[in-house]
């Protein structure tokens, strides 16, 4: 291994949903993956011992908390929530903004960071912050009376966010909004956040649209965070309403160009029929085909998103290639699209990468590697080609690929590599490793 990348590292097993380490039987090449993708699982609360964290000097540089609440334009005399308030960062803010007739209600479900924002707040002599000591179901705020709802990096630790998205539609006052923040998952601009701290908007609107929300405001200036500004359905701001990329396509909704940028990304051009703005959607493992059979398909590595509000908008997808030893796309090549649900093999491995947290100098290896097993069935050769050079020696990544490749549903022992074995498991330098095979073999 790469000085300072530990197995441990490298690995991260069991951060990847047990449902999809099931086992099949049949060989790779003739399997139909029948594994359907587990909904998302709520991150695990940060505990008020991290309240530091919480008041760290660069946040203000990181999350641009001025420009954010000027995006509610919060005014004087209005009630307002900070859901998830923690320690107050966001809270002493709004409260100087609302004042002095109006009031923040600071809502947080851990009595100790309570009372750490308390002593926060008295400290900066704000007397218009009611601290509330909120349910893992319910905000506890008053019915019908909050003008603004804000959640800053804590819906994705809601336990029960149905429950939740209906406590807060009931607070809301005739007109108000709720505006939330949430590292990303598309760019990568998100990834010094853990994994399950990070929300696409796919993931989102798939949540918020149902509980009966419209997305009226998407703005993606903040350097790492998506903020959404939610009403309640029929309220009078014009949604932005949420399609499936590929669905809008077979509705007439949109036309899709989707060009080679190089070897790490597409280009997905999209252009609307309709006068209404919206926001198209694609989740992680769909699939860009290439034109000419001689030349590499490509994988999107991550949720993606474009946001129409002009005609035309353009995204930029990071991408892994599907064949080890096909031509790379020339940047501008025209390139296909398809559903990931068609490639199951190829959408399950991206699908575990989106949701483990890799040292950035092995994950696009480990990224590539496992997806050329799933994908072409890739044999030792092709696999060690690729890693000379790189940060992790052959017979640690090929195994570390085939780990991550049981993690996405599929049979080990139905791979080429596992004829090819004897060529690179007695070279593993890692314990666990070789433990891992011995496993297998039994």
């Amino acid at each position: 291994m790469a000085p300072g990348v530990t197995i441990v590292d490298a690995m991260k097993t069991t951060l990847v949903v047990a449902t999809l380490l099931a086992a099949f039987a049949h060989p790779l090449a003739a399997q139909e993956l029948r594994l359907e993708l587990p909904d998302r699982t709520p991150a695990q609360v940060m505990s008020y011992r991290g309240a530091d964290w919480l008041e760290r000097p660069e946040r203000v540089a990181e999350e641009m908390p001025e420009e954010v609440l000027a995006v509610l334009g919060l005014r004087e005399g209005e009630v307002v929530a900070d859901l998830g308030a923690g320690s107050g960062f966001y809270t002493r803010r709004m409260a100087r903004l609302v004042a002095p007739s109006g009031s923040v209600y600071a809502v947080d479900i851990q009595p100790e960071m309570l009372e750490i924002l308390g002593r926060s707040i008295e400290e900066e002599g704000l007397d218009n912050v009611v601290p509330v000591l909120g349910e893992a179901d319910d905000a506890r705020l008053p019915e019908g009376t909050v003008d603004w709802i804000l959640l800053v990096d804590v819906y994705h630790e809601f336990g029960n966010p149905e429950a939740m998205l209906q406590s807060m539609r009931a607070s809301l006052a005739e007109g108000g909004r709720i505006a939330l923040l949430e590292y990303r998952v598309e760019d990568g601009t998100g990834d010094h956040i853990l994994a399950d701290h990070r929300m696409s908007v796919r993931q989102v609107m798939l949540e918020w649209e149902p509980a009966g929300f419209d997305l009226v405001e998407l703005h993606e200036f903040l350097p790492g965070q998506h903020l959404f500004v939610f009403q309640a359905s029929g309220g009078e701001g014009t949604p932005i309403r949420h399609h499936d990329l590929l669905q809008a396509v077979s509705e007439g909704l949109v036309e899709v160009e989707v060009r080679s940028d190089g070897p790490q990304s597409v280009r997905i051009t999209v252009r609307r029929s309709t006068p209404e703005p919206i926001v198209a959607t694609y989740p992680v493992g769909t699939y860009f085909p290439a034109t000419d059979e001689d030349t590499s398909d490509m994988v999107a590595l991550r949720d993606g998103m474009v946001l129409l509000t002009e005609e035309t908008a353009t995204w930029t997808a990071p991408v892994r290639l599907a064949h080890p030893t096909n031509r790379v796309p020339r940047a501008g090549e025209l390139l296909g699209i398809e559903s990931a649900d068609d490639h199951r093999r190829e959408r399950n491995v991206m699908w575990v990468f989106q949701g483990l947290d890799f040292p950035p100098q092995i994950a696009p290896v480990l990224e590539q590697l496992t997806l050329w097993i799933a994908s072409a069935d890739a044999g030792y050769d092709d696999l060690a080609r690729y890693l000379q050079g790189s940060a992790l020696p052959p017979a640690n990544g090929i195994a570390l690929a085939l780990a991550y490749l049981e993690n996405a549903g599929m049979d080990v022992m139905a791979t080429r590599l596992w004829g090819e074995r004897d060529r690179f498991v007695p070279q593993l330098t890692d314990p666990s490793l070789g433990a891992l095979f011995d496993n297998w073999g039994r």
